[in-house]
């Protein structure tokens, strides 16, 4: 069923952790946004986008019990394949393929092993993790090159498209849609199924600077997003033409997207659920009370989160199981 659920309850955890980030994100981005003025922002932005993946790393520390890694390269772009230590099923019997969040300038492998592993554990898929490239050796077009290759590359490994589920969180929901729009353009197959969890969907920002969301953001992006957009994209026309918002939806694949309530890019996830819609996809959009960006990424601990991934389980299984139906008896997102 296409539509919007009704905006979901947080737990007292979750409202702690929201009003935490409200006190402090905000100012802290707008601090670091701020360092030096406009002409150290790539320095800024190399150095903390260093700085998180080396503290990332300390996740590999963990057990992650019942999983196991494997490091690949899909045509010469970095991947993780993540599978159950019981999951020897071929790529052709499904599979998902993750674009990690990071604004384009941090995130890897390492930031994002318990969310992989969650889908990987819940779904019993494998899982491909890919380490697109990013500023400051890319702008976003070379990010969303990097995951059309591994599109490809994977489709060549014999995963059969019908059976393959694209997901991401943030910019990596970003990547998600702009893969899925732009493999078509490139006359590759549509995947069964999009999910993106918090995603940022249009690089002009104009939408959201009128949105209601813009005093309530707890995480500081609204505030961020256009010096952030400056350096990763600054062609205009390329914000333009790369935004899934202004692509070709009349063939997007069926769609479920997840957000906060009161985040900056609930506008984004609106609007291209609206346009979505309008264009005849099945289309799910998920609001959740006092949470920050990517909640379900950042705080898997979270019961709301254990539900947006039960819910995120249910949709690859729909996905899956609508492969093995005639087409006139296909089932919308659910």
């Amino acid at each position: 069923m296409s539509g919007v659920g009704p905006v979901r309850r947080a737990s007292l955890l979750a409202r702690i952790i929201y009003v935490v980030f409200a006190a402090v994100m905000p100012r802290l981005v707008r601090w670091i946004s701020r360092r030096g003025g406009p002409e150290a922002m790539p320095g800024v932005l190399t150095k903390l986008g260093r700085r998180t993946n080396t503290v990332a790393r300390l996740q590999r520390l963990r057990p992650f019990f019942g999983i196991r890694f494997t490091r690949e390269s899909a045509a010469g772009v970095p991947v993780e394949v993540v599978r159950r230590k019981d999951c020897d099923a071929p790529l052709s019997d499904g599979v998902i393929l993750y674009f990690h969040g990071g604004g384009f300038f941090t995130g890897g492998l390492d930031t994002h092993l318990h969310v992989v592993a969650t889908l990987a554990r819940r779904t019993r898929l494998p899982v491909i993790h890919v380490d697109y490239q990013q500023f400051p050796e890319v702008t976003v077009d070379g990010s969303v090159a990097d995951c059309v290759t591994t599109y490809r590359w994977l489709l060549d490994q014999g995963a059969d498209p019908a059976k393959t589920v694209i997901a991401g969180d943030s910019a990596g929901g970003f990547l998600t849609f702009a893969t899925a729009l732009a493999a078509q353009q490139d006359g590759l197959p549509s995947p069964a199924g999009v999910i993106g969890i918090s995603a940022l969907l249009e690089l002009d920002g104009a939408a959201r600077s009128i949105h209601p969301n813009m005093a309530t953001d707890a995480f500081g992006i609204a505030d961020a997003l256009p010096d952030l957009v400056d350096q990763v994209c600054p062609s205009l026309p390329m914000r333009h033409e790369l935004s899934p918002i202004n692509g070709r939806l009349e063939t997007m694949p069926p769609a479920l997207m997840i957000a906060a309530e009161s985040e900056i890019l609930r506008c984004d996830n609106e609007r291209l659920h609206a346009a979505l819609l309008t264009h005849n996809r099945s289309s799910r959009l998920e609001l959740w009370a006092s949470q920050v960006h990517a909640f379900p990424a950042l705080f898997p601990f979270l019961s709301e989160s254990r539900a947006a991934f039960e819910m995120m389980t249910r949709f690859v299984a729909d996905r899956l199981a609508d492969a093995d139906r005639p087409d006139e008896t296909r089932r919308e997102v659910s």
